[in-house]
């Protein structure tokens, strides 16, 4: 199960990073060393345009791990959405971050699954009406999860299916999106795992969360175009 843990799976390297790229004596990078301690002073730190454009601009091996490189640049389109919360901010970059493994793209207790493509969904949704229910929310949440990062991170490929081969476009994977999020926020796991609000959230604001990840793709990542910047593996 993804949680919002982005920030807890930080290391020792993006924290020499920040020192890095906001440290302009020794002094300073003590005095840097200390706040980021403190989790509220990291929180702004981390919010700073040095660390963003850093991670944005450098050329060649960015030492970050993925989780840390997720945060930052979902946080950034975050906010220019108006999404400023960082709990949002740390489940977002956590689903973009599990679905660099392959094997996310399988519903849970699907892992030989080879499909990959656009009736999955659909797959999804008529499995929905014969599971129980621990097994329905593994499942909708799943699934909410699936349509956010495909709607936000390949929207052109949806947009290419919908047009070449008939396959549901874009409002089918909001409306898919809001609903499993909205009904995943109300089963007693949510509440358990402290996820409800999000749930909630991203129920109601799927819409702009995905122009958020648009925003990603078309100006920082360029799914379409070969990679300029390579993380080094954690």
């Amino acid at each position: 199960m993804i949680q919002a843990n982005c920030r807890a799976q930080f290391t020792a390297d993006d924290f020499s990073f920040v020192v890095r790229v906001l440290a302009k004596s020794p002094r300073d990078a003590v005095s840097l060393v200390s706040l980021l301690s403190d989790l509220e002073e990291r929180d702004a730190i981390l919010d700073h345009d040095l660390i963003y454009n850093s991670v944005v601009d450098q050329a060649g091996c960015l030492q970050v791990s993925a989780a840390f490189y997720f945060y930052i640049l979902t946080r950034r389109v975050l906010r220019r959405v108006s999404l400023d919360e960082r709990a949002l901010t740390d489940y977002v970059a956590a689903v973009l971050l599990a679905f660099t493994n392959i094997n996310q793209l399988n519903a849970p207790e699907d892992k030989n699954s080879t499909v990959r493509n656009f009736t999955y969904v659909s797959d999804i949704l008529t499995r929905l009406n014969s599971c129980s229910p621990e097994q329905g929310y593994v499942l909708r949440l799943h699934l909410a999860n699936y349509t956010l990062f495909l709607s936000g991170m390949f929207v052109e490929r949806v947009h290419s299916h919908a047009q070449r081969r008939g396959a549901p476009g874009l409002s089918f994977y909001e409306a898919v999106g809001q609903s499993s999020f909205l009904s995943a926020a109300q089963h007693p796991q949510a509440k358990r795992t402290e996820l409800q609000a999000i749930f909630e959230m991203l129920g109601s604001e799927f819409r702009r969360v995905r122009f958020a990840l648009n925003d990603l793709t078309d100006t920082l990542l360029h799914l379409h175009e070969p990679p300029s910047i390579v993380i080094r593996p954690s």
